[in-house]
């Protein structure tokens, strides 16, 4: 009791605290508004993977984890099922709980790492509290918003401890590269940040180095121990496809089967990596056939077809380097103008969208009603449920707050330009007139905010290696994510928040730039004299 109270009556604390508190209020009432005009979760089509733990845990007492999901958010979501709390109510909850303690973790990561940082605090983190993307995840029952808190939480953990490089604060970190490793697949590329700071923080002892990089080691292992990206490959293999050599030398005895539907998908227009889904769908469709024929193969082909796929894709990047590599940024740049959410709460998505989603659970809404509402139903009963508990009109506020938001952060913008086909990106909504016949220009947020990241991994600063290994790994993750995934909004905002702190940065430093080489230059300030040993305190 003593040391919490000592805590919080640190004034670094109450002065992070003062600095954050326009964001925490704003995040708080437009959180509070939101849970008061929709209180229950909404249940997105992915939803139904997560839930598959909670419905094995109460079924038959075990514990499984969806192939395509990674371990922490399905037994998060698990812990209301098991209390006997609603979860449709507590998760919303807990969740945008987590999204206002982010608010006070991303202040803290200003205050550490940025040059006149009580320039920045307020502005960077009003973005984070109010973004509507942030919101949405938060009321949804998904993975994202546990992943973008950890993520930030992980930036802070790691620069604490490579200021005061302890065995305790290398323990938090550890335990938070973890749990971002079981948010989602890519979170595992995250321990890239740990490994690169146990130099940061250790050199040159070289026995806590070896300590601590067998320790994140067993970290990675014991992460991937359950589930996480088995579809992986598959739709890396999907976006790579257009480049299958027309000599298939890793699997040659494939090529009569992939190489026509590699021709069909160029001339049907689906070079651009859009419709990934679908192409991946097709690429497994054939591979099966082609083991069934060839390799005589009836059953368990899911792991074969991993290995051919995983092998193409090695040969294509060994034998078209540069066109793997410019990949994930045009994929980036086709969904820039696109919402991160790919949804709104209007009826179409909490009606038409929702019952398809709670349609996916099957018989298992019998097991899992009663943890969802407090009540037993089955599928009929869930989806009148949401008819009767879900109200869109009250939300039209969310989707002209959306609408308003992407407006204002794509109004500045490079040049678009005419799409050569036309455009589709999954889960694709965006502002801009005839989005599906344009490439948009990159927005100008983006552009200030990877200037931001470069001036400080460049400009000479206590934090500068640990930046450097931060937004090393996160944009690493970042390409990674954008290279695999579908061509979707959705891979980029769990690093917008620091798009935002790196943005308003840049304009900060170029304003106190321009101001110094106008003003500062004419009239030098006069060097500071050392206090006297009588006033000094």
């Amino acid at each position: 009791m003593k040391s919490a109270t000592s805590f919080l009556r640190d004034a670094r604390l109450r002065q992070l605290l003062f600095w954050c508190a326009p964001a925490l209020l704003a995040g708080a009432a437009i959180r509070l508004f939101l849970e008061i005009r929709m209180p229950y979760g909404y249940i997105q089509y992915d939803t139904a993977d997560f839930l598959l733990t909670p419905y094995r845990l109460l079924s038959d007492h075990h514990y499984v984890i969806h192939s395509k999901k990674a371990f922490f958010t399905p037994t998060f979501f698990s812990i209301p099922f098991l209390l006997h709390i609603p979860a449709l109510l507590v998760i919303p909850i807990v969740q945008h709980l987590m999204g206002l303690i982010e608010v006070i973790l991303a202040g803290a990561i200003i205050r550490a790492w940025f040059p006149l940082w009580r320039w920045i605090i307020i502005p960077a983190t009003l973005l984070i509290a109010l973004s509507p993307w942030q919101l949405w995840y938060e009321q949804t029952l998904m993975g994202e918003a546990n992943y973008v808190f950890f993520l930030v939480l992980v930036a802070l953990l790691g620069a604490l401890w490579a200021a005061r490089p302890t065995w305790f604060r290398f323990a938090m970190l550890a335990l938070a590269l973890f749990c971002i490793s079981g948010t989602r697949a890519e979170g595992k590329i995250m321990l890239l940040y740990g490994f690169a700071l146990i130099p940061i923080a250790f050199w040159p002892r070289w026995k806590p180095i070896l300590i601590s990089f067998i320790a994140l080691l067993v970290v990675y292992e014991a992460a991937s121990l359950h589930g996480g990206g088995s579809h992986a490959f598959s739709l890396l293999y999907a976006t790579l496809f257009e480049f299958t050599p027309d000599d298939i030398r890793s699997e040659p005895a494939a090529a009569p089967y992939l190489l026509p539907l590699r021709d069909a998908t160029i001339r049907d227009g689906e070079t651009n990596p859009t419709a990934l889904v679908t192409v991946a769908k097709n690429i497994n469709d054939t591979l099966e056939k082609y083991l069934r024929e060839k390799r005589h193969l009836t059953s368990k082909l899911r792991e074969p077809i991993a290995q051919i796929e995983r092998r193409l894709c090695i040969e294509i990047l060994t034998r078209r380097p540069l066109d793997v590599i410019v990949t994930p940024f045009v994929k980036f740049q086709m969904a820039t103008d696109g919402w991160a959410s790919g949804a709104d709460f209007s009826a179409h998505f909490l009606y038409d969208k929702q019952f398809e989603a709670i349609r996916r659970l099957h018989d298992e809404v019998k097991v899992l009603s009663p943890g969802m509402t407090g009540s037993q139903m089955d599928e009929d009963g869930m989806i009148q449920f949401a008819r009767t508990h879900y109200y869109p009109p009250g939300m039209r506020w969310f989707t002209d707050y959306e609408t308003a938001w992407s407006a204002s952060s794509i109004a500045l913008r490079l040049p678009d330009r005419h799409a050569p086909q036309p455009r589709w990106a999954h889960d694709f909504i965006s502002v801009i007139p005839d989005p599906e016949n344009v490439i948009p220009g990159i927005p100008a947020y983006f552009l200030l905010a990877f200037a931001g990241m470069l001036a400080a991994m460049l400009i000479p600063g206590r934090n500068r290696l640990v930046q450097v290994a931060f937004l090393g790994a996160m944009l690493f993750t970042w390409y990674v994510a954008t290279m695999v995934g579908v061509t979707n909004a959705r891979f980029r905002f769990a690093y917008e928040p620091f798009c935002y702190m790196y943005a308003v940065a840049a304009l900060v430093w170029a304003v106190a730039g321009i101001h110094w080489l106008i003003i500062g230059r004419k009239h030098p300030r006069p060097p500071r004299q050392p206090a006297s040993p009588c006033t000094a305190s």
